[in-house]
């Protein structure tokens, strides 16, 4: 992955000009004159700044795991906690007995009827469900020196599930977790590359969702981050690429519907983080570039 920013654009404008003249001069007074004034000028810039980001000191930071302080910017900016969670960590750890209790105690909070644990506890169950049943014949936790790892991975289904469904449950029983890994900043670019890849390049296709509160008060199921083959244009697409030959889109969100897409404020986050971890002292003197011009 290389990384090159434009800077700054000069422009310095040449401009000249001249006047030659004949007087025709009496001894009282002047009785006939010519101007021939010319002028000459050159536009255009003539110098801009390249920094070259491929800088050992700024290389090192895009890949040192993020601070958890990021996060909390994000939940003092209101964030939805499950998209933050989704993009910056990089995967949690939990003892057998924290796993156990978390288990527990997720069992007799969906004992209460009240709205918002109903809506949460039954999307766990949908989820806890494909996890056992699905066509993805999907795993029970890894158990790895005595602590289970749940990874937030896009590679695969069960992976995916398997941290939705974690991250759910500490959602609903106001749990925070004790050990999590952030990611780097370069590590957000490889995930929304392995969003894009589980829609449109997996084997068994799927797409990401999260499990946020609407404005109508009840918790929905809405996409991530959707990214789909073709060029439909800008009434559909709000952002399109073309990669290798091929044409990519994100579609353009319903703004304001119960299950709007987040792909353009998953964008947001992830460029932030990027720009909160990269510091203006870790970034590279710039290059300046002279331009000549060709005649």
């Amino acid at each position: 992955m290389s990384f090159v920013g434009l800077g700054d654009v000069s422009a310095s404008p040449v401009f000249s000009g001249s006047t030659n003249g004949t007087f025709n001069l009496s001894p009282s007074a002047l009785t006939g004159y010519s101007l021939n004034p010319t002028v000459s000028y050159g536009g255009g810039f003539t110098s801009f700044q390249m920094n070259n980001l491929n800088h050992v000191q700024f290389a090192s930071t895009m890949h040192q795991p993020l601070s958890r302080k990021i996060v909390d910017y994000f939940n003092s900016e209101k964030w939805p906690e499950e998209v933050v969670q989704r993009i910056l960590f990089q995967r949690v750890e939990l003892t057998p007995a924290e796993y156990t209790k978390a288990r527990s105690m997720k069992d007799l909070k969906c004992r209460e009827s009240d709205p918002r644990t109903m809506e949460i506890c039954r999307q766990i169950a949908e989820d806890e469900y494909l996890q056992d049943h699905s066509e993805f014949n999907c795993p029970p936790p890894r158990l790895s020196k005595g602590r289970y790892e749940f990874v937030n991975s896009a590679r695969e289904f069960c992976s995916m599930n398997q941290f939705q469904i974690l991250l759910r449950t500490y959602r609903l029983l106001g749990y925070e977790f004790k050990s999590t890994y952030m990611r780097s900043a370069e590590g957000i670019l490889y995930f929304l590359g392995e969003l894009i890849a589980a829609q449109n390049y997996s084997a068994q296709g799927y797409e990401p969702k999260v499990l946020l509160g609407g404005p109508d008060g009840h918790h929905h199921l809405v996409n991530l981050f959707v990214v789909r083959r073709g060029n439909p244009g800008p009434p559909v697409a709000a952002v399109q690429v073309n990669f290798n030959g091929e044409d990519f889109f994100i579609p353009r969100p319903q703004l304001g519907a119960l299950d709007e897409d987040r792909s353009l404020q998953v964008l947001d986050p992830a460029a932030t983080a990027i720009v909160l971890a990269t510091l203006k002292e870790d970034l590279p003197k710039s290059s300046n570039i002279n331009l000549v011009s060709a005649r």
